[in-house]
């Protein structure tokens, strides 16, 4: 078995990841759009936190377009209940609100669900009003239709992350080679959709090592989606994590389509993964193309990009002077899947206040600058005592500039706080450590947008 860590890693970030520029420009337009809106006027007192990614922005999931094709994103923004509005009043307020931004005037369109920002170079931002009524639920409203529709995108978005945990962040890396297998087989499968039936696949339950890297994520996820699909004759059910069914959104050929795909694909993956070294470059070619294995980057530079880039790597990389638990503390590492535990996050409500603590794995672990995070042990299964050692390790350019990666391991409760400084794909690290034995660790990824 061939793993082909290196090529999987350049192959990404060449040819499947958004690139930085993208990403930059992303990240700073959402976070002016989140301080646009809470410093507006017109909807001061009936916000009810900042703006939530949702979709492929919330998923980590976008893919450099094809063919040039438009670039966009979806955000919510939370409004509390308004007892006098009708459903559709709330997308025209946030249409009067956002036009009385310079920056933004004559650049919205008025949607059925939402207020698009066309903005230049043929990218345009998605928001959707957000409530939560007086029933617990949440919704987002159809303006035409004059009504509210039950949705709840982050407890999609929740679930997802932990599949991704699951897997050692391996699953979002499948869902984008897959979705860029997808855009070369003119597959109509919609992302949402897509990406919910690969995170069905995972199972908890697999080894440590089921999931140690893309490759054998990806072939496994491939076959367990080919296996799936075979079942059934028509779209099964995918639930939305609300009890709706995202299937709707998939059609008998587009189904067809997909499972016609995904039989080749797992079989040339399979072949790949289990071929000889010398042969598994042309093997993973037949699936991936004649890009894949092409790069010529050592392994120096390999890191350099990693270190300085402001999305997560292919792998969490270290730096010079960091350390691991063993080596700071003499802590041998000796892990099974009986001993775990998850890092529980959440982010502060707007710097004014409006709203309330939310996860980030709700928010696809995506950060304003300037928010205060907490990070908690939860659903531990290690019995006490044991003692609880963290890392909070920087990332990105401007971690870089500042000198400022951190990486010290220290002793700490079960619970910590921290602030989103500056911009750089973040992560905070622990471990449960009992009778001087690290048992189980856990990470968590802090994407700090830019301003």
């Amino acid at each position: 078995m061939t793993a082909r860590i290196r090529e999987f890693n350049l192959f990404l970030r060449d040819h499947v990841n958004l690139n930085q520029s993208r990403i930059d420009t992303l990240h700073s337009r959402v976070s002016a759009l989140d301080t646009a809106l809470e410093e507006s006027v017109i909807l001061e007192d009936k916000l009810d936190g900042s703006l939530i990614p949702q979709g492929s922005f919330a998923h980590r999931t976008i893919i450099k377009p094809l063919y040039g094709n438009d670039f966009d994103a979806d955000v919510l923004i939370p409004m509390s209940e308004q007892d006098e509005w009708e459903p559709k009043r709330y997308t025209v307020e946030l249409k009067k609100a956002l036009d009385a931004v310079p920056r933004y005037a004559e650049k919205t369109e008025l949607g059925k669900r939402c207020v698009t920002i066309q903005f230049a170079n043929d990218f345009h931002i998605d928001v959707v009003p957000f409530i939560e009524r007086a029933d617990g639920n949440t919704y987002i409203t159809h303006r035409t239709r004059n009504e509210f529709i039950r949705q709840d995108p982050t407890a999609l978005t929740d679930w997802l992350n932990e599949q991704n945990s699951t897997t050692n962040g391996h699953l979002v890396r499948t869902i984008r080679l897959v979705k860029w297998l997808r855009d070369r087989s003119s597959i109509d499968c919609p992302s949402v959709v897509l990406a919910a039936l690969l995170a069905g696949q995972v199972e908890g339950s697999t080894s440590l090592d089921g999931y140690g890297n893309v490759a054998t994520t990806f072939t496994a996820l491939l076959e367990d989606l080919r296996d799936y699909l075979e079942l059934h004759s028509a779209p099964p059910w995918v639930d939305d994590r609300i009890g709706q069914n995202l299937a709707d959104r998939l059609t008998q050929t587009g189904f067809n389509n997909l499972k016609s795909q995904l039989k080749r694909w797992a079989r040339l993956a399979r072949k790949a993964l289990d071929a000889d070294a010398s042969e598994s470059i042309d093997k993973w070619r037949k699936l991936l193309g004649d890009s894949f294995g092409a790069s010529n980057v050592n392994s120096a530079q390999v890191l350099s990009a990693s270190v300085a880039s402001a999305t997560p790597t292919y792998e969490h990389q270290m730096v010079p002077g960091e350390m691991t638990i063993t080596e700071q503390f003499g802590f041998p590492e000796q892990r099974s899947v009986t001993d775990a535990f998850r890092i529980v996050a959440r982010m502060s409500p707007t710097k004014k206040g409006h709203g309330r603590y939310r996860p980030l794995s709700a928010n696809g672990n995506l950060v304003p600058i300037g928010r205060s995070l907490r990070f908690e042990i939860d659903g531990c299964t290690v019995q006490e005592p044991y003692d609880v050692y963290w890392k909070v390790r920087n990332a990105g350019p401007e971690a870089a500039r500042r000198k400022a990666f951190r990486g010290e391991i220290i002793k700490r409760g079960k619970q910590i706080e921290e602030t989103s400084n500056f911009p750089g794909a973040h992560w905070v690290q622990a471990w449960i450590v009992k009778d001087e034995v690290a048992v189980a660790t856990a990470t968590h990824d802090v994407i700090i947008m830019s301003r």
